[in-house]
Parts: C-alpha cells; sequence; structure tokens
C-alpha cells in the first residue's frame, strides 16, 4: 500500500513538472567576468538534474571504494564464525558417536578461532568431557582450567565432570564438595540427582540412596527394576544397621509391606534372632509363614523357640502342629517339628515327626535329627544305621556332582 502511494505522488509531481515546464519558457543566464551565457531554461533544469545524478554516482564509487578494506574485514569475521559453528557442530556429532579424539581435534579448532564468540562456552565443555573419555587427565584439567574462568552459572558441567571422576577414584572427600557445588546452582539437575545416588551407594547411606532412587523413579530416569534394586539394597542395608528392639522397630516402619512378606521376610526374622529377641523372631514367623511357606523362616524358628520358657515352647509346637494340619506333606515342616520335639524330650513324638518327613524326603539334616533322638532312646544301632544312611547320601551327592 506505501508502495503504490509513493508511485501516485511521484506521478502527480512529474505531470506538475510537465505542466509547468510546457507554460513557462525561458532563459538562465550565467556571467563569467566578461563572459555571459545563456542557457534555455529546460536544458539548464535537465543539466542540473543530470550533473546531481553524476555527482551522487561519483562519490558513490568513491565511499564505496574507500569501505572496501572494511567489507573484506567483516566477510573474513563472518568467514571464521561459520567455521567456528561448524567445528563445534563436528565437535558435538563424533562426541556422541563416541569419536571422542575427533570431537576434542575439532573442539579444539573452535577455541582456536578468533571468532568463535559464545560457541568457545560448549567447545571447552566438549573437549573437557572429551579428554575425559579419552582419560588424558592433563588435556582435561587444561581444559577445565579454562572454564574456571567462566562466570559462575556456567560452572555446572565441570563440577558434574570432577565429581564423577572423583567417584571413580573413590576420592569422596572430593566428590562430596563438587556435588555440593553443583547443587547449587541447580539441585534438581537429573544428572546431579544420579552422581549424588552413586556417591550415596559408595558410602553405604541408605536413607540418602532411598531418597535419590526415589526422585530419580518420579523425573522417570530409572526404570522400576534399577529401583527396586537400590531399594532393595537400602532396606537391607537398614537392616544390617538396626542394633538394638528399637533401631529394628525404626527400621520396619520404612519397609514396605510386600518386602517383608517377600524377600526380606527371612532377614527380618534372622535379624530378631540375633538381636536375641526370640519371642519377636517366633511372632515374626508365626504371622508371615502361613503366607508366604518359606521353609528358611522355620530354621530361625526352632532356633529361637529354645530359648523360650516351657509354656511358650510348649504353645510354639502346637502352633506348627497347626501348620501341620494344613500342609501334611511338608517335609521341612515335619522335621522341624521332630527337632521341637527333641527339645522338650518328646522322644515319641519326635521320632514320629522324623519319621514321616524321611518318607517324604530323605534328608541328610533329618536323618541325623533322627539318630539323635535314637541315641536318647538307647537304639544306637539304629541311630548308626542313620548315620550311615546320611553319610551315603552326602557320597552320593559328591559323585553326581
Amino acid at each position: 500500500m506505501r508502495g503504490l502511494i509513493w508511485i501516485i505522488v511521484l506521478f502527480a509531481v512529474a505531470v506538475g513538472l510537465a505542466i509547468a515546464a510546457g507554460s513557462y519558457s525561458g532563459n538562465v543566464y550565467v556571467v563569467v567576468e566578461q563572459t555571459m551565457l545563456r542557457i534555455n531554461l529546460h536544458a539548464f533544469i535537465l543539466g542540473l538534474i543530470a550533473l546531481v545524478v553524476v555527482l551522487y554516482l561519483l562519490v558513490r564509487l568513491i565511499a564505496g571504494i574507500l569501505n572496501v578494506p572494511g567489507r573484506m574485514q567483516r566477510f573474513g569475521v563472518a568467514r571464521k564464525g561459520r567455521q567456528a559453528a561448524t567445528a563445534l557442530n563436528n565437535a558435538g556429532l563424533a562426541f556422541f558417536e563416541g569419536k571422542f579424539q575427533k570431537a576434542e581435534q575439532e573442539a579444539a579448532k573452535v577455541l582456536a578461532n578468533k571468532e568463535a564468540g559464545d560457541n568457545r562456552t560448549l567447545a571447552l565443555m566438549l573437549g573437557a568431557h572429551a579428554a575425559d573419555q579419552m582419560d588424558d587427565t592433563a588435556l582435561r584439567d587444561r581444559y577445565l582450567q579454562d572454564i574456571e574462568s567462566l562466570p559462575a552459572k556456567q560452572q555446572l558441567s565441570r563440577y558434574l565432570l570432577l565429581a564423577e571422576s572423583a567417584l571413580t577414584r573413590r576420592d569422596y572427600p572430593a566428590a562430596e564438595n563438587h556435588l555440593a557445588a553443583a547443587a547449587q546452582i541447580n539441585p534438581s539437575l537429573t544428572r546431579l540427582v544420579r552422581l549424588q545416588l552413586r556417591y550415596a551407594f559408595d558410602k553405604g547411606n541408605a536413607l540418602e540412596v532411598l531418597d535419590k532412587a526415589d526422585k530419580l523413579v518420579k523425573a522417570g530416569a530409572i526404570s522400576d527394576y534399577e529401583a527396586e534394586q537400590y531399594q532393595n539394597w537400602a532396606y537391607h542395608r537398614l537392616l544390617a544397621l538396626a542394633s538394638d528392639h528399637n533401631g529394628l522397630k525404626v527400621c520396619l516402619k520404612r519397609i514396605p509391606e510386600h518386602l517383608k512378606t517377600g524377600e526380606l521376610c527371612i532377614a527380618i526374622a534372622e535379624k530378631y534372632e540375633r538381636l536375641g529377641l526370640y519371642g519377636h523372631a517366633v511372632k515374626w514367623v508365626e504371622k508371615y509363614y502361613p503366607h508366604t511357606q518359606q521353609a528358611e523362616l522355620l530354621e530361625t524358628f526352632v532356633q529361637s523357640v529354645r530359648f523360650l520358657n516351657d509354656k511358650e515352647q510348649r504353645k510354639a509346637i502346637d502352633l506348627a502342629d497347626g501348620w501341620l494340619q494344613a500342609h501334611p506333606n511338608n517335609a521341612k515342616l515335619l522335621m522341624y517339628l521332630g527337632e521341637l520335639a527333641y527339645g522338650k524330650q518328646l522322644w515319641g513324638k519326635a521320632q514320629t515327626y522324623l519319621e514321616a518327613s524321611l518318607a517324604i524326603d530323605p534328608s541328610m539334616p533329618a536323618r541325623l535329627a533322627l539318630a539323635k533322638v535314637f541315641d536318647e532312646t538307647e537304639q544306637p544301632e539304629k541311630a548308626e544305621q542313620q548315620r550311615k544312611l546320611a553319610l551315603e547320601s552326602v557320597s552320593a551327592d559328591d559323585e553326581s556332582l
């Protein structure tokens, strides 16, 4: 629209000039000392216009000639800038393709280019990480020294690289310092949280492992399987560190119910036993064995029952007998019941349970337990026979291996 207006205005001016020229004619006199020159007005105007155009073109030509060095310089600067951008692009591609030596070389080209501008920052970081991947510590440190001169907000990459390197060397004080510095810049960065998780795992800090693993799960940065592995390790660690009943109680509050009934069920029962909390161990097995049917719980149950009073021991035997009614062909349960009866000097019950267990599964522990029963009931020949059968089963197992 603006162009159309200008065309109309110029056309009107041209029409006006044409009308003025047609309606007015005259001469222009130029006097130079004793000489007078007469020129037609129309010719004078045309000549004046032509002179202005020529002077304008001449000035433009002179200015263009004078600006040639500057234009050449600007062209060179732009060319170097394009070269720096190309080298930076090549460095990035090479790094992510695993060609770390080429990546470092291309990054060095960017840094050698005086017109690299803001590309220098990324080139320094690529060079440092490429040198680290090549295990060239001296070269990496030179890049990091240059990065150190950058503004504080651009130091995050340096701190992360130094923290990762320190963790690899197991230099935990240095790793802690670099991780803390990185956290001040961006505490929620996924890579930082991963390094914090690695640090906590190496240091055996179970609570930190749980916290960092949970953050990574929420961010979608690790799979559920990987998170589960870290969490299981942390719960095992907390369980191992519990040194008394209160500590174990606090630990159990943190453990999810599915782990209590699953992978950690046996470990918790054994922890109760190791801490001398035999009553709690028996109650734990009483609560979870009917649901899990984990035979390893029975061993802890038997070992803990021995430290209870007579009334509680008999109650425990009745409890286990109730389990047997629900699973009459459970060989291990029969064997452990035989051991409980043996501990209470109930020789007849012990023999019945053990013989029933051997009828289902002739295991060596059951034979040895039955041999002890025969010893107590003064049946040495039967006891010796059971021991002989136990030795034969061990020899058979060794031959099969």
